[in-house]
């Protein structure tokens, strides 16, 4: 396994894209997200170990050369319960500061009440980095539970892959809501899922949208100069 840097971009009106952050994703040896075994693997010690082991690579091929970028790296909520995924991120926010931020992802393993990971999410606030929601309207990650976390989070992302199904008014619907509730409590919002120019452009020009997506790049696992 290895990891990926995706870019997330700023894109003007004009269509004229700034990379604003990069987004860790983990890859199999055929260049693929590594399924249901992988993530079972993070309810385990040794799955843990392996998945710190290659964090900490990629993240110092990352930012040792090009300190100005910012990278988030993904969070499952079962990897809380390791208290050595609490050293490592002790680690890399002594070492690269607010050059790592969080995303929290949708997976849960049991059925659970709002105050679920309060502890944890406060506990992550508390050691400074940012944080983000990844896939609102997807797992667990609904609107009760983002509303009751406004005070820590910065960012909430929404992938276009969850309407792939659904006709196009309805996936803008959608996008609008949750652009609406990021424009009212400030948060910067990710629209992933950009897979061609059509949609780069339909929400190109929002200062409060970021773009993602295979249209802006598959993401590189080694960084050339910059």
């Amino acid at each position: 396994m290895y990891n990926i840097f995706q870019p997330i971009l700023s894109v003007g009106q004009a269509m004229n894209a700034e990379i604003d952050t990069y987004e860790m994703l983990i890859r199999n040896n055929n260049g693929e997200f590594p399924g249901i075994n992988f993530l079972h693997s993070l309810t385990t010690q040794e799955g843990n170990d392996a998945w710190i082991k290659a964090s900490r690579k990629s993240l110092k091929n990352a930012l040792n050369e090009q300190q100005n970028r910012k990278i988030y790296i993904n969070l499952e909520p079962c990897q809380m319960k390791f208290e050595s995924i609490w050293r490592f991120l002790e680690e890399i926010r002594e070492v690269y500061h607010d050059h790592v931020a969080i995303e929290i992802t949708e997976r849960r393993e049991t059925i659970h009440s709002l105050d679920y990971l309060d502890r944890e999410i406060q506990r992550l606030k508390k050691m400074g980095f940012e944080l983000a929601i990844d896939d609102v309207c997807a797992g667990s990650n609904s609107y009760a539970f983002i509303k009751r976390r406004l005070k820590v989070v910065s960012r909430i992302k929404l992938s276009l892959l969850l309407f792939k199904d659904e006709d196009y008014e309805i996936m803008i619907s959608f996008v609008n809501a949750w652009l609406t509730f990021a424009k009212k409590y400030h948060l910067t919002f990710v629209i992933e899922g950009i897979s061609n120019r059509q949609l780069a452009k339909k929400f190109a020009g929002n200062p409060i949208i970021l773009q993602q997506g295979f249209y802006w790049g598959k993401g590189t696992a080694y960084f050339n100069e910059e």
